[in-house]
């Protein structure tokens, strides 16, 4: 009976030094171009394609206050890997993207390598990045 312990003991030791050793960076995201500074910039973070970029499906996502022509996050603790930015300006803080009766949008967005769609958003290997370490994303809006 010990014997099945010990192999089962250093197992779940072995888990947990390598989830404690886990790799993660930050990301630092500046978002300038900003015309009108007032409402909230919707910041989402996208770990793989499956829901890029509808709000509410990020990895993680933030809203930040507007106050100025610029808008600077840090996303922290994300681990290594591959991801895409999307944002929005809720110039109206009313928590969506409005868009016109076709469907453009009428408040301003964005994504990261600053790649835009030719009739709708680009996709998410066209703005994702590698992480490995602390990265500078750098986005300029579109209205």
């Amino acid at each position: 009976m010990k014997k099945l312990y010990l192999p089962l003991i250093m197992s779940v030791f072995v888990c947990f030094v390598s989830m404690a050793y886990a790799q993660t960076g930050m990301i630092n995201v500046e978002i300038s171009g900003i015309e009108d500074p007032k409402g909230l910039m919707s910041i989402g973070l996208y770990s793989d394609e499956k829901g890029f970029p509808d709000d509410g499906k990020e990895y993680k996502g933030t809203d930040v206050e507007v106050t100025g022509q610029t808008v600077v996050y840090t996303f922290k603790d994300v681990p290594f890997g591959t991801y895409a930015i999307a944002v929005f300006h809720d110039a109206n803080s009313n928590g969506k993207l409005d868009k016109n009766f076709f469907g453009i949008p009428k408040e301003g967005y964005a994504f990261s390598n600053n790649v835009f769609g030719t009739f709708g958003p680009p996709g998410f290997k066209d703005v994702s990045f590698e992480l490995a370490g602390s990265k500078m994303i750098k986005i300029e809006m579109r209205y």
